[in-house]
């Protein structure tokens, strides 16, 4: 019998009779869409508890938490989940163009364009009615001797500067894969966007204003400490991995930029996560809200950061987001990805996976991506070993190394597989 059917019931039936058949034969329905409705929170809460277990135990384990790092442990994730081939389509792009920001951003102040100190400090107090706010959060909060447990608490939110933007994409692509590709498109032009700036105006944040006298007080002391670094120490000590931190190459021991404060990325992360998430979920995306006003708050009380500097990396966001979402040749791109036949191929198994893999890549444009790539990081030797780096010149063989990271990418990406 199927919906509206009453083929089966008697002539003369009572209606009490036929409400009862037909509330039967919509019953398998409703228990269907109940069950639906149940695994799929089952999964969200599933993608979020493990994407917290992930940065739990990096972090307890000592080692940092880095976008190369996080998308092998999200990749596990996607295999398990029988979406292996589809994760490699959706984030091999964005982790490569990610891991090209961050190579690059270390170059900014490279340029040797005039670094901003005093006119930041000045900028500040006129922002703030004449105070310095990581003065007076740090005078409300950090004790005069003794372990300072709000350094240590906002050391941590500082940590997690990477996990957002990759907690925030995994979920997404899970349960609002639509969404996610809005959220990496803004990701990206934000970070680039960011990375120009950098370049272009290159500033100091709060430490290091205090330590060349920019910020001194009456008594021709710095008003605000650099709390960051004992806060980390008390942290690695009392988890054991002082001696042994580990830092992944691509990010830590490549070009890091001290001169990079404005706009603040660290509040513009959460806060592009923020508008997001709020979009695709409703009301619960507002939790994003308040991490991004607590990554504020962390970022100006360790010094890190102006208040100016949160300003700018909320306005970046937004502008980011806005740019994206309401851009007709963007959003006619992310469409087609959106609607790739990757996305609604039926599961297939690691060994399916696997043995299909060879004949889906074109691997003329992955040799081809491969060879720009190792001849780009042969230029960036060259320029080191010269020490040839204070120049944008030092930005040429960056960028062919990120032309050819990203023929790499795209090489995998030949549509028309059905296998994930």
């Amino acid at each position: 019998m199927t919906p509206g059917d009453t083929s089966g019931i008697e002539p003369g039936a009572a209606p009490d009779a036929i409400t009862s058949a037909a509330a039967a034969t919509a019953a398998p329905d409703a228990t269907a869409q109940g069950l639906g409705q149940r695994n799929e929170r089952l999964l969200m809460i599933g993608v979020v508890g493990y994407s917290a277990l992930v940065v739990l135990l990096m972090f307890l384990r000592g080692i940092e938490i880095t976008p190369d790092v996080m998308a092998v442990a999200f990749g596990l994730g996607a295999v398990l989940l029988g979406r292996g081939r589809l994760f490699l389509r959706d984030w091999l792009p964005f982790v490569v163009l990610f891991l090209a920001y961050e190579l690059m951003r270390g170059l900014a102040d490279n340029v040797g364009l005039p670094v901003h100190i005093t006119d930041m400090v000045t900028a500040e107090r006129l922002v703030a009615f004449g105070a310095i706010p990581s003065q007076i959060l740090q005078d409300a909060f950090h004790p005069a001797t003794g372990v300072d447990i709000v350094a240590e608490l906002a050391t941590v939110v500082y940590m997690l500067h990477f996990a957002l933007p990759l907690v925030t994409g995994f979920i997404l692509w899970v349960w609002r894969r639509a969404h996610y590709y809005d959220f990496v498109a803004a990701l990206i032009f934000l970070s680039l966007w960011g990375f120009v700036t950098f370049v272009l105006i290159p500033t100091a944040p709060p430490w290091y204003a205090a330590q060349v006298g920019a910020l001194n007080g009456p008594n021709g002391h710095a008003v605000i400490s650099y709390l960051k670094p004992g806060a980390f120490d008390t942290l690695a000590n009392y988890f054991g991995f002082k001696a042994d931190y580990i830092y992944t190459y691509t990010f830590y021991d490549v070009n890091p930029n001290g001169f990079a404060a404005w706009p603040s990325l660290h509040v513009g992360y959460p806060f592009l996560s923020f508008l997001v998430l709020r979009r695709a979920f409703g009301k619960i995306g507002w939790i994003g809200f308040a991490y991004t006003l607590l990554v504020a708050f962390s970022v100006m009380y360790t010094g890190d950061h102006w208040l100016i500097d949160c300003i700018g990396g909320v306005a970046y966001a937004y502008v980011s987001y806005y740019v994206i979402v309401h851009a007709t040749a963007v959003q006619r791109r992310l469409a087609r990805l959106r609607d790739d036949t990757l996305s609604t191929a039926a599961p297939g198994s690691l060994r399916q996976w696997v043995t299909t893999f060879p004949s889906t890549v074109s691997w003329s444009r992955l040799v081809l991506g491969g060879v720009i790539a190792v001849v780009g990081v042969g230029g960036v030797q060259a320029m080191e070993r010269a020490r040839d780096t204070a120049t944008w010149l030092y930005l040429v063989p960056w960028g062919v190394v990120v032309v050819g990271l990203w023929l790499v990418a795209v090489s995998v990406l030949r549509r028309g597989s059905a296998v994930r």
